[in-house]
C-alpha cells in the first residue's frame, strides 16, 4: 500500500506539475518572444503563478518519488512514473476536453497492463550497487546523449532526451547515495560525507542540466510529444541503471512487466517533425 502511495501520488502530481509549467512558460512565451529573449523570459516565468503552482505540485512529486526510491528497486519504481504521461492524458481528455487518439489508448491499455501484471511483485528491494559500473553507465550514457544533441537538428527531441536522461540519470546517482547513507543514524560526519561525496556533484550536475532543459523545452516545444518521450526515457534508463548498476533482480514476470510499460511509454510518442534548429 505504502509502495503505492508512494508511486501513484507523484505520478498524479508530476501530471499536474508538468501540464501547469507547460501552460505558464507558453504563456510567457508569446508575451517574450520566448529563450531568444532570455532575460525578458525569465523574469515572465519567476513571476507566472500557473508556473509557480506546476513547481510545488513537481516538488511534492519529486519528494514522494524520491522516499520511493530509496526504499525500493529502481526497476520497480520508474515503471509507475509512466502513469505520468497516462494521467496527462486521461486529464486532458476529462478537462480539456482534448481527443484520445487510437495510439494513445493502445499506450495507456500497454502501460496498464504492465503495471497489473507486476502487481503481485510491488514493493521489493534486492539493490547491491556497484560504484564504479555507476560512473561508467553514467558516463556512457551522457556520452551518448551529448553526441545526439550535436547531431540531431531537431530541438524537440534533443532537448526532450537531455531531460528524460539527465532526470534518469540522476534518479541512479540519488539510489547509490540513499544506499550509503543511514536515516537512523544522522551525524554531523555523515552528512559531511554525502555533501562532499562525488556522486552528490554527478547527482546536481544532471538534476540541475534536467530541470533547465525541460523548462527550454516547454518553452520551444509540444507537451504531448516532450512529457511522453521524456518520461518513457527518464523510466528507462534507471530501469537499466537497476540491472547494470545495482544488480537488481529481474525475473521473466518482472521482465514482461517492464517491457510492457516501456513499450507503452513509447507509444506516447506522438509522430511529427517537430521543431528545427
Amino acid at each position: 500500500m505504502l509502495f503505492l502511495l508512494l508511486t501513484i501520488g507523484p505520478a498524479f502530481l508530476f501530471a499536474c506539475g508538468n501540464i501547469l509549467e507547460k501552460s505558464g512558460i507558453s504563456t510567457v512565451g508569446k508575451k517574450t518572444g520566448g529563450v531568444s529573449r532570455p532575460w525578458q523570459f525569465l523574469k515572465g516565468v519567476v513571476t507566472n503563478g500557473y508556473w509557480w503552482l506546476g513547481l510545488a505540485c513537481s516538488g511534492l512529486a519529486t519528494f514522494g518519488y524520491y522516499i520511493a526510491m530509496a526504499r525500493y528497486d529502481l526497476s520497480q519504481v520508474q515503471p509507475m512514473m509512466v502513469l505520468n504521461p497516462v494521467l496527462t492524458a486521461l486529464m486532458g481528455f476529462v478537462i480539456l476536453k482534448e481527443v484520445l487518439t487510437r495510439r494513445i489508448v493502445v499506450a495507456i491499455c500497454f502501460v496498464v497492463a504492465g503495471l497489473l501484471y507486476s502487481v503481485e511483485s510491488l514493493g521489493g528491494s534486492s539493490s547491491i550497487q556497484n560504484v564504479n559500473m555507476l560512473w561508467i553507465f553514467a558516463g556512457v550514457t551522457c556520452g551518448i546523449t551529448f553526441l545526439v544533441h550535436l547531431l540531431c537538428r531537431n530541438r524537440e527531441i534533443a532537448d526532450s532526451l537531455i531531460m528524460g536522461v539527465g532526470f534518469g540519470v540522476s534518479a541512479a546517482f540519488y539510489k547509490s547515495l540513499a544506499m550509503d547513507f543511514d536515516l537512523d543514524n544522522i551525524t554531523f560526519s555523515s552528512v559531511c560525507d554525502l555533501l562532499l561525496d562525488l556522486r552528490t556533484l554527478g547527482y546536481i550536475a544532471t538534476y540541475g542540466i534536467a530541470f533547465i532543459y525541460s523548462q527550454v523545452s516547454f518553452s520551444r516545444g509540444r507537451a504531448l510529444f516532450i512529457i511522453p518521450f521524456s518520461a518513457a526515457v527518464g523510466a528507462a534508463i534507471p530501469t537499466v541503471a537497476g540491472a547494470v548498476v545495482f544488480s537488481e533482480a529481474f525475473p521473466l514476470g518482472k521482465i514482461v512487466s517492464v517491457g510492457l510499460v516501456l513499450i507503452g511509454a513509447a507509444l506516447f510518442t506522438v509522430r511529427g517533425t517537430g521543431k528545427k534548429a
